[in-house]
């Protein structure tokens, strides 16, 4: 019975930080681990890190036109692609809706986002299978480096938002 209830627990646990459609961590979680890396680089300031925050392009469209069954198999296809796009210790999260987060740490300068953001527009574009379709995706990427102003979690997050309508303003795929 206690054992049980530890696993009960434990699982109420996980889905409170978890995304249920993709098994990501979810917002909560992220802006959690944000903290921490924020905080760490004010002790250590050679400890550079930067969030991604990404879009996916025209997933209304997708989501309208093929259902939404399809469309939350497109979101955790994404998913799967982007974990596998990461290096072990970074941080991807479903934020919400068609909104990922990516928290790089333990980088040298914005140029290592840069070629982790190129990563993931690869992975991102081979096809996904969807109802019997080969359907293709891609995102909008912003990226927030590290700097000595962000204080909270949400303030890079809200830059890197930022710059992900700046990169789609530019054209899809930025």
């Amino acid at each position: 019975e206690i054992l049980e209830r530890k696993a009960a627990e434990a699982r109420l646990v996980h889905d409170a930080f978890h995304d249920a459609l993709t098994g990501l961590p979810n917002r909560a979680l992220f802006l959690d681990r944000l903290a921490h890396v924020i905080e760490g680089a004010r002790r250590h300031p050679d400890e550079r890190y930067a969030v991604l925050f990404l879009d996916l392009d025209r997933f209304k469209v997708i989501n309208d036109s093929l259902g939404h069954a399809a469309g939350d198999h497109l979101l955790a296809a994404v998913g799967h692609r982007l974990a596998d796009s990461l290096r072990p210790g970074d941080t991807v999260a479903r934020l919400g809706g068609d909104e990922f987060g990516v928290l790089l740490e333990g980088i040298k300068a914005p140029a290592d986002a840069a070629l982790v953001a190129e990563r993931i527009h690869a992975a991102l574009a081979k096809s996904v299978e969807l109802d019997g379709q080969e359907t293709f995706v891609t995102a909008s990427i912003g990226v927030a480096f590290q700097s000595d102003r962000y204080v909270r979690p949400d303030q890079v997050l809200r830059d890197a938002d930022v710059a992900m309508y700046q990169a789609k303003l530019k054209g899809r795929a930025g």
